[in-house]
């Protein structure tokens, strides 16, 4: 398996993760990288990736995995890959994949928030439970977001705070930082932006 590492900033950011698969199957073809492709009757590019982001999120470390049906230099598949993607998506990382995407258990990201203060965000997170509406597969759910949030701090920046998160990532639980800003600023006209930074296994240590 080779994996491969990439940003996904600028207009990328409102990319669906279909979309983003589109592209990426699209960019692979163009760029003559030597994909396996599955077997059956639509046979398509053996692509895997990891946890998705939510539209509006950016990424400076994501992964997605390929097969090769032969060898190829890994600087050659990046910068292939580089020359036929479109703006946003940037490759910045390619190399033999040593360990699998279920490992993957939680998330760090930074949340900057227009208007808001440090101060806020303490009263805000001081609370013994937070509540939200949450979508899941079974639908609407009301989660306590305080007992989901691994850790957090927040800071003062120019025009707002910026507020790093650790959240839950993997295949059993899961929380967007959008889930966060939407509880802890609900007001809809408010500008804020989300980064996530890198993914941790179960032990916390960086993927």
């Amino acid at each position: 398996m080779i994996r491969i590492t990439f940003k996904k900033q600028s207009t990328a950011i409102y990319m669906s993760h279909l979309d983003l698969m589109r592209c990426m199957t699209r960019a692979l073809s163009r760029a003559q990288i030597p994909v396996k492709y599955t077997e059956g009757f639509n046979p398509h590019p053996y692509l895997v990736f990891a946890a998705p982001l939510a539209l509006g999120i950016s990424g400076e470390r994501e992964y997605f995995e390929i097969k090769l049906t032969e060898p190829m230099e890994h600087d050659e598949i990046k910068s292939r890959l580089n020359a036929t993607f479109p703006q946003g998506i940037t490759v910045t990382e390619v190399c033999e994949s040593d360990s699998d995407f279920n490992e993957i258990e939680s998330a760090h990201y930074t949340l900057f928030v227009e208007g808001k203060t440090a101060k806020d965000w303490e009263d805000f997170f001081s609370a013994e439970e937070i509540f939200a509406e949450k979508k899941t597969k079974r639908g609407m759910e009301t989660v306590n977001v305080k007992t989901e949030i691994l850790s957090a701090s927040a800071k003062d920046a120019e025009g707002g705070v910026e507020i790093a998160l650790h959240l839950p990532c993997g295949n059993r639980r899961n929380l967007s930082p959008l889930l966060v800003q939407k509880t802890f600023a609900p007001n809809e006209e408010i500008f804020y932006t989300a980064t996530r930074l890198r993914f941790c296994d179960k032990t916390g240590a960086d993927f």
